[in-house]
């Protein structure tokens, strides 16, 4: 039997054993703040300054027990975009962390070219076999042969025209031709600017809208002969001058001209196009003008 002063003694030390116990305790908790972690999905993974935390299962959030100061969090998932944040810690005090982590963005792959592509500015279409160009710019050059009626004579007519194509449609360049046979004792040349508008470029057979605008000259085939109202008198031998009542001698007329011509076009290839025309020759000289029809041939674009 323990005397009572002993029994006395000893609860006196068991609980100054346990008010040490619980003011350590009291003091353990001023010195850290809480950080209070609850997380979507539960089970994503949480660091706190590098180190790895197992979250609490269902509802509950998670408590740890942390120095006072700045710290940084981290959550994890797979699918789901990373967070990172950093927190103050205030000794004694309880700091709420509530996070849901969102869905990654699925990334798109770049749609791949495919392996064989035409540029836009230049379509391609197919006809009876023959590739056509449209929509490319670039030079063109054609042999020209035009039979005319020149001054109630039938006349034939050999040039060339070319220039440069814009977007496959519009042709600006230049042009000239010379009578091959003689009318009356004379022949005309001319030439000058060329406009084409193409109707149908894609087609392999098409329409062009063709015109030139510019001027010429008309010249005795030699000078023994005179120019004038009535038959030519052959004065070979004779000065030139006035004999006989008759003006005769070298004749140049230089005139006006405009020649609007409609073509139809075949395309043999992408490159090399058969032309049939018909259009009308104006000109500012008596018995230039008349009606014209026209073979060609161009080379290009």
């Amino acid at each position: 039997m323990v005397p009572f002063p002993a029994r006395v003694r000893v609860c006196l030390a068991l609980a100054s054993m346990i008010f040490t116990a619980a003011v350590s305790t009291a003091q353990q908790r001023t010195e850290f703040g809480t950080l209070s972690i609850q997380v979507r999905p539960p089970d994503a993974e949480i660091f706190i300054d590098g180190e790895r935390w197992t979250g609490s299962e269902g509802s509950t959030p998670l408590q740890v027990q942390l120095s006072p100061g700045i710290h940084r969090v981290e959550m994890r998932s797979v699918g789901r975009q990373t967070f990172s944040r950093t927190v103050t810690i205030r000794a004694g005090e309880t700091t709420p962390l509530n996070v849901s982590l969102v869905q990654a963005e699925t990334s798109v792959p770049a749609p791949q070219p495919p392996a064989a592509s035409t540029p836009p500015s230049s379509p391609r279409s197919s006809e009876g076999g023959i590739h056509v160009a449209a929509g490319e710019d670039g030079y063109v050059i054609a042999p020209d042969f035009r039979v005319t009626d020149l001054n109630h004579h039938t006349a034939q007519l050999l040039g060339a025209y070319g220039g440069y194509v814009f977007g496959g449609q519009f042709l600006v360049g230049a042009g000239g031709y010379w009578q091959v046979n003689s009318t009356d004792g004379t022949h005309i040349a001319y030439g000058g600017p060329v406009f084409e508008w193409r109707l149908f470029p894609g087609k392999a057979v098409g329409l062009n809208l063709h015109g030139l605008v510019g001027g010429g000259w008309r010249y005795a085939d030699d000078g023994y002969f005179a120019h004038f109202d009535g038959p030519r008198i052959d004065h070979r031998g004779v000065p030139a001058g006035r004999s006989h009542g008759v003006p005769y001698g070298g004749y140049d007329d230089g005139f006006f001209v405009a020649e609007p011509e409609a073509q139809v076009v075949v395309r043999l290839a992408s490159w090399i196009r058969v032309q049939g025309g018909a259009g009308y020759r104006a000109t500012s000289s008596d018995g230039s003008s008349g009606a014209t029809g026209s073979v060609s041939v161009q080379f290009g674009r």
